[in-house]
């Protein structure tokens, strides 16, 4: 509306609207006008048809009462001139007539123009209605818009609130965190020195890897020769197997003699306890204890052996127990454990439980003494070939065999 109100006033607008206001005032007034003249003229034709039949009237009672014909003519004359007067009235009276209908359907025209321009105007009004009516939806759906963006405000205000509490913990737990951080920043540099401590522990692992690494080739290509040993050992399993079925003939034929000899030595120990039983009366009491001596006893304590020099076999020990079983041990803490026979310069390891490199057995090393020193002497398939073993102190004895 306040569009519309807006439009109106302009000077367009308002032209447009005198001139209609104009138009229809002239319709108006010509239309009132061209009434008004031909009610007079429609009048004054009447008022001569009256004269006319007045004048026929009198005429005819003149005739009747006179009846002169002079008079008649006179009289017809006078009503001629009359009515030609009255033509003539007539003949103005239309052409005014015609020029007014002529006015009329000028002033027609321009009603109908001032009709198409208000028609006009009143679709604009129309069009001004619609536009208000989509301003009014409009404004409607603004109003709902605006108070949709308050709600949401209003949750964002909520929101925010809410956000600064959670900014309040999360301050609290940064705190926190920090400390923990402090905490875990000692516990790493713990971690780091342990680190390089297993760091250190890595690279002596590694030098002890690249030295098994050198064993391992050295192991694979005394395979080779492991191969060859291995036949050697089948053939002489073989003539040992012969060796002790001779072994055990001679066994069973010497059996009962050395049941005999046993029973024999039985008896010649319970002669000799009486015998000693005698001289221990015979001897004064007190004789000097140094005067007996006691007879040696068979050692029962294991010997042990170790290599120390230096070289592939450094570290490595070798323990021989009286009950003919054997230890052998590496520097890596790696041992067999078996049986062992020592005869004729010969050492044969048998029996072997355990893994000790490439070691096979039975393991036969040919052995000489020198001094308390073992010297293993090279033989094929024997792994102590060309080492030197010498007797264990017991101060070293008691510390643990480390890897080196």
């Amino acid at each position: 509306m306040a569009d519309l109100s807006k439009r109106l006033r302009e000077p367009l607008a308002m032209a447009l609207l005198v001139l209609a206001a104009a138009g229809w005032l002239a319709f108006i007034a010509m239309w009132i006008n061209s009434n008004g003249e031909a009610d007079r003229l429609r009048t004054e034709m009447a008022q001569v048809t009256d004269q006319r039949d007045a004048a026929n009237r009198v005429l005819e009672e003149r005739e009747a009462a006179q009846g002169s014909l002079e008079d008649v003519s006179l009289a017809l004359t006078s009503a001629e001139e009359q009515r030609s007067q009255a033509d003539i009235a007539l003949a103005e009276v239309n052409t005014e007539l015609e020029a007014r209908q002529a006015e009329l359907a000028s002033v027609s025209q321009n009603l109908d123009a001032n009709r198409q321009e208000a028609d006009a105007l009143l679709q604009q009004v129309g069009d001004a209605k619609e536009q208000t009516e989509e301003l009014a939806s409009r404004q409607a759906a603004l109003q709902a818009e605006i108070q949709s963006s308050n709600r949401q405000l209003q949750d964002v205000g909520a929101r925010l609130e809410e956000a600064r509490r959670q900014e309040q913990a999360n301050t609290q737990a940064i705190a926190q965190l920090t400390e923990e951080a402090a905490l875990a920043t000692t516990s790493l540099a713990d971690t780091q020195s342990q680190l390089q401590q297993s760091r250190t522990e890595l690279t002596a692992a590694q030098e002890q890897l690249a030295t098994i690494a050198a064993q391992s080739e050295e192991a694979g290509a005394q395979a080779q020769a492991l191969q060859t040993q291995v036949s050697d050992l089948e053939t002489r399993r073989t003539g040992l197997e012969r060796d002790v079925a001779g072994y055990e003939e001679q066994l069973a034929i010497l059996q009962p003699q050395v049941e005999e000899l046993t029973r024999t030595l039985a008896q010649r120990s319970s002669e000799l306890e009486e015998v000693e039983a005698h001289i221990a009366q015979a001897v004064p009491a007190t004789a000097p204890a140094a005067a007996t001596e006691p007879e040696p006893e068979a050692a029962t304590e294991p010997q042990s052996y170790v290599v120390s020099a230096e070289g592939q076999g450094n570290g490595m020990e070798l323990t021989l127990a009286a009950d003919d079983t054997f230890t052998l041990s590496d520097r890596f803490n790696r041992s067999v454990e078996g049986r062992y026979t020592l005869l004729d310069g010969e050492l044969v390891l048998s029996e072997a439980t355990g893994r000790l490199g490439t070691a096979s057995f039975p393991m036969s090393c040919p052995l000489e003494r020198e001094g308390e020193a073992l010297i293993i002497g090279e033989a094929e398939g024997c792994l102590l070939s060309g080492l030197t073993f010498e007797p264990l102190i017991e101060e070293d004895a008691q510390e643990p065999n480390t890897a080196q």
